[in-house]
């Protein structure tokens, strides 16, 4: 019997293709791709973000507005009459109402007329937002309801005064509402 010959066989190797070798990170266009999915959700989210600011920013300025109105309530219903303007209803000039968002706040005829300002975003610069006292046809000593905007009285109530609203509708927070 013989013996088997052995022969010698150089060892094989097998390379790993090239994208596989010392890989560690990410590569170019994968960072691309994410950066460019973060941009389209910054784009559908930031116009909903800057809407949202902006009514919170007219909720304020309506807030702001609230001891006025509460005045010309109260003076209302003690001379059965709204005030032609700041000084009839014993309130500072309007450019002394002032606030954070808020340039200056006028009464003329019961309504009060607030001018957007300060620290308001830009496109909410200088406009005005209004507020009419709403009484009862024929009942002066009921209730009043306030409209805030271009808001209509329900049937049965006036509106007293002149609205002046130059806000964007859509803006008009559900705060205006009463």
């Amino acid at each position: 019997m013989r013996a088997p010959q052995l022969r010698y066989h150089a060892p094989i190797h097998f390379s790993p293709p090239i994208a596989h070798l010392n890989r560690s990170g990410f590569s170019l266009m994968e960072l691309m791709v994410v950066i460019a999915i973060i941009a389209i959700l910054a784009m559908v989210a930031m116009p909903s973000y800057l809407f949202k600011r902006q009514q919170d920013e007219i909720a304020k300025a309506y807030r702001h507005a609230e001891t006025v109105r509460d005045d010309i309530t109260e003076y209302y219903y003690a001379t059965l009459s709204f005030p032609a303007d700041n000084d009839e209803g014993g309130l500072p000039e309007p450019d002394q109402l002032i606030g954070n968002r808020v340039t200056r706040m006028e009464v003329e005829d019961g309504a009060i007329h607030i001018t957007l300002g300060n620290k308001v975003a830009t496109s909410l610069q200088d406009k005005t937002l209004s507020l009419r006292p709403a009484i009862v046809t024929g009942s002066p000593g009921s209730p009043i309801s306030w409209l805030c905007g271009r808001e209509e009285p329900v049937a049965g109530m006036e509106a007293v005064g002149e609205d002046r609203t130059d806000v964007n509708e859509g803006l008009l927070p559900a705060s205006c509402d009463n």
